[in-house]
């Protein structure tokens, strides 16, 4: 499917409807294994008694961690994979399986509180905005999408809104 109206239409038809997810525990190990790929040597990141040291009841997640996973999961079946690898059913609502190409165009985030092991979070990814332009290429769509990460209690943990070009 090509950026044409059809594809235009239905995500027009995604503006703002809510998609919750729940993403599961945010493990040590999950937190450590993170750091070190990023290159993170704080102990924050990987000795809990100099987390508590610092006030926390227990290792903290470098800030991007949450958004920084892009599947949670155990993954897709191989027909439910984008060309890049990404699966097509999550967090990019509206965005067909094959026909595009997805690319990246940016992120803000606002961050609310640490993320601590052990923290049980939970996703709700809205589609705020859609714009058009010409690309050397053709036809591109420009996305928003708010993604909004709560603890198990509710309290927002992170806002991100990333822009998402189609092609």
């Amino acid at each position: 499917m090509p950026v044409d109206d059809a594809l235009l239409t239905g995500l027009q038809a995604q503006l703002g409807i809510e998609h919750r997810e729940e993403l599961g525990e945010v493990s040590a190990v999950m937190i450590a294994r993170y750091a070190a790929a990023v290159g993170e040597t704080n102990p924050l990141y990987s000795d809990p008694d100099y987390a508590r040291s610092r006030g926390h009841a227990d290792i903290v997640a470098p800030p991007n961690l949450l958004a920084a996973v892009i599947n949670w999961g155990p993954g897709a079946a191989y027909d439910r994979l984008r060309e890049d690898g990404t699966e097509a059913d999550t967090h990019l609502p509206g965005v067909p399986v094959a026909g595009v190409r997805v690319m990246g165009g940016g992120e803000e985030m606002t961050f609310a509180r640490p993320v601590l092991a052990g923290t049980r979070v939970s996703r709700v990814t809205v589609l705020d905005d859609i714009g058009e332009r010409s690309s050397n290429s053709g036809p591109m769509l420009v996305l928003r999408y708010r993604d909004r990460y709560r603890d198990g209690d509710g309290d927002l943990l992170l806002e991100s809104v990333r822009t998402v070009l189609l092609r």
